[in-house]
């Protein structure tokens, strides 16, 4: 019973994740400045990725009430759903999110710091 809940819990995160992802495209929330914005099209493409495992996932764990070989199969869905996640998660560390500075610097002050 508790592989199911986690089972399907996992797969919900990986809707909602997937569904953030792909409208924050659209519709920003403005939460980081633009410089840390997240690709566009990485963005769209993971959360694809995610909408259609999580989808996925849930039909084939709820499928599995009917047939035992789905039900013996929850494992390696589940499997795969941790690894998604944490390729996903391995991308907004380390290669989603590159700052670029595209703003003027801040005028000289000629060695003047203080007045």
């Amino acid at each position: 019973m508790l592989f199911l809940v986690i089972y399907f819990l996992l797969f919900l995160v990986l809707i909602f994740q997937g569904t953030h992802v792909a409208a924050e495209v659209k519709t920003p929330l403005g939460t980081v400045p633009e410089e840390v914005a997240q690709n566009p099209v990485s963005s769209t493409r993971w959360g694809i990725l995610l909408l259609v495992v999580g989808f996925f996932g849930s039909a084939m764990g709820l499928l599995g009430f009917r047939s035992s070989t789905l039900a013996a199969a929850r494992p390696g869905f589940l499997i795969l759903g941790l690894a998604v996640l944490a390729l996903y998660g391995l991308w907004v560390i380390f290669l989603g999110r590159k700052a670029e500075f595209i703003g003027k610097p801040a005028a000289d002050d000629h060695g003047h710091g203080h007045h």
